[in-house]
């Protein structure tokens, strides 16, 4: 039988308070990118490839544990051209992130998708994670996976001690899930994203957002992202909005200056830390937007 059923940021009014997005990721130019989530391929078992019984391409797209793919690479492996992705899979457009439990030989899924370290905002309250996914396959195949948290912000899998939420059988029409993430504000956490089916099809996650509610200084600081974390050498600070900063200042947790560095306007700031000992700093952030507070770990 064949499995396959063929068939960013909103801102409101910036008053005292703002909705805004702390995190995003897209597959498209919002967000980090792949190559800043961590993958653990730990079933370490292969996809039906086009040498199986039917001839399947998509399924041996998907090499590692999760696959960044695009809607022409999917309608070509299936030679279905007319496929797009469904409404009800809110903001699933382009580039998707794939993942699949249909192995030769069968066996149970036990894929990662970790995210990067994600700073919730001290102050932010209604914070809530957000991402579109859709299955494949027909209702016989339809995709399980699992959503956790790392509440100390560790990207090991032993790190993911929270659940946040276990979906059996999803939707091959599309769906837009939403879970609240309470009591995390002033934390960096992880999200984790683990495909468990077991000889299922092909799943697809998009339009990944963490959102909350923010005050003016939160809101600004939520436009930068500051990378890697933890650092060693560099940390760079940038944003996708053009913001431009005039002034960086580095403090500790008790709020002593230990580094300030003023910069000619730029968008993108690259700052020498190599010189602080290992720990947690603050990098309090003058821009034409606003002031800004990001903070990182010394490694």
């Amino acid at each position: 039988m064949k499995k396959l059923l063929l068939s960013f940021l909103l801102i409101g009014s910036l008053n005292l308070y703002s909705q805004s997005t702390i995190f995003a990721e897209n597959w498209d130019g919002i967000g980090p990118g792949i190559d800043e989530w961590i993958l653990y391929n730990l079933d370490n078992r292969t996809p039906v490839g086009p040498g199986g019984t039917e001839g399947e391409a998509l399924s041996y797209l998907i090499q590692d544990a999760w696959t960044v793919l695009s809607l022409f690479e999917i309608q070509e492996a299936n030679e279905n051209f007319e496929y797009a992705y469904p409404a009800a899979a809110t903001g699933m457009a382009d580039n998707i992130i794939a993942s699949n439990s249909w192995y030769t030989p069968v066996g149970v899924a036990n894929d990662w998708l970790v995210s990067p370290l994600i700073e919730i905002p001290a102050g932010a309250t209604g914070v809530t994670l957000k991402w579109a996914a859709t299955s494949l396959g027909s209702s016989s195949f339809l995709e399980d996976y699992q959503v956790y948290i790392s509440p100390t912000g560790g990207p090991a899998v032993a790190n993911f001690t929270t659940l946040l939420l276990d979906v059996n059988n999803e939707l091959n029409t599309g769906n837009y899930r939403t879970v609240a993430l309470n009591g995390y504000a002033g934390t960096s956490i992880r999200i984790a994203f683990r495909n468990d089916g077991n000889d299922q099809y092909v799943m697809f996650l998009d339009n990944i957002s963490i959102d909350g509610t923010l005050s003016s200084t939160e809101f600004t600081s939520s436009k930068f992202s500051t990378y890697p974390n933890p650092a060693n050498n560099l940390v760079t600070i940038s944003n996708n909005e053009n913001i431009l900063v005039s002034n960086v200042t580095i403090t500790d947790i008790n709020g002593r200056t230990i580094k300030n560095v003023s910069v000619n306007n730029l968008s993108t700031v690259q700052m020498n830390v190599s010189d602080l000992t290992s720990g947690v700093y603050f990098m309090n952030i003058d821009s034409d937007s606003g002031k800004a507070v990001k903070k990182f770990i010394k490694s």
